[in-house]
């Protein structure tokens, strides 16, 4: 027989959020070359046709989380699915920004939703991008995967709210997006 103590599991461990880190030091790494100012929101590249797939994969991942632990009837299948949840719990969503201090930005990653029947732009350019990268080439462009990335660093905080009231909130500082902010236009 152990004599040791048994621990309980986390609900909620740090992969996503150090994935989310890993996926904020790749585009720090090309904005570097670039820079994040609204003049070169057009630019497009393989390197962002790269991320805004990567970002958007984990934050489908993290949107069906999110959608299960809102209803778990939730079949969590598509972004009608997860804009009805996400509505339903965070109503305001859609004046949630990421100020990013060293670009002089602010972001809206979820404006769109304001509207009825409204899509997100960088959601539908990762869809675009993924199904038929070479005529949608110019979809992966800096201004969708800031978004994109923005979006994904709301709803890691929104997870982290849903999932982890008791156990320690991401504590690592991000590189690049500092500062979330609620009801801002």
């Amino acid at each position: 027989m152990s004599n040791q103590k048994s621990v309980k599991p986390k609900i909620l461990n740090d992969s996503c959020w150090n994935y989310f880190l890993k996926l904020e030091s790749d585009f720090y790494s090309t904005a570097r070359y670039l820079g994040a100012s609204k003049v070169n929101d057009p630019t497009c590249s393989i390197e962002f046709a790269q991320q805004l797939v990567c970002i958007n994969t984990e934050t489908e991942a993290i949107l069906k989380k999110i959608c299960k632990r809102i209803d778990s009837k939730n079949p969590a299948a598509n972004m009608g699915h997860y804009k009805r949840a996400l509505l339903q719990k965070f109503p305001e969503i859609y004046n949630e920004s990421i100020r990013i201090d060293s670009f002089d930005r602010t972001v809206h990653p979820f404006a769109g939703w304001n509207k009825t029947n409204a899509r997100l732009d960088w959601w539908n350019a990762f869809q675009d991008v993924k199904h038929q990268r070479e005529t949608n080439i110019e979809k992966a462009n800096l201004i969708n995967t800031l978004n994109a990335l923005c979006a994904l660093m709301i709803l890691e905080l929104h997870l982290y709210e849903l999932f982890a009231r008791d156990e320690k909130k991401p504590h690592a500082k991000t590189r690049l997006l500092n500062q979330r902010n609620h009801n801002q236009n």
